[in-house]
């Protein structure tokens, strides 16, 4: 294996992590949907298919993690590109550009979703939710 950091397999995974996380909150935003109806039933089968994407997710994240392990070069970069703020990578190459700019959205994704996530649990929980005071 080659110490070299595979940054267009890394793009490639970077925007399948954001693709699937882009499902995790459609997914949110029907179960939001359906929970204001009473739908149990429903809710429970698109919290299953939540979770599948939610695995998924941690699939994608695992392989790219793997990435930088192909040696000390590959875990420089990896460190640059994959584990630091993505607003502070100065992308060298087009391919290096495109994660920092896939990472970002993923970013703001992420915080859009746990804030949705924290209403839903909040409306559901009331007083036993983990985000009460």
């Amino acid at each position: 294996m080659e110490d070299v950091l595979d940054v267009e397999n890394l793009a490639i995974l970077c925007q399948r992590k954001y693709t699937f996380m882009k499902d995790v909150k459609d997914i949110t935003d029907e179960i939001s949907e359906v929970l204001s109806g009473d739908d149990g039933y429903t809710a429970e089968l698109l919290l299953e298919e939540r979770m599948d994407k939610l695995r998924k997710v941690q699939d994608t994240t695992e392989r790219i993690e793997l990435l930088g392990e192909a040696g000390p070069k590959a875990a420089f970069m990896a460190h640059r590109l994959i584990f630091s703020e993505p607003e502070s990578i100065e992308p060298e190459t087009p391919d290096e550009k495109l994660v920092k700019e896939i990472r970002i959205k993923t970013r703001a994704l992420i915080k859009e979703l746990q804030d949705q996530d924290r209403r839903l649990n909040m409306r559901l929980a009331g007083d036993k939710s983990y985000y009460a005071d």
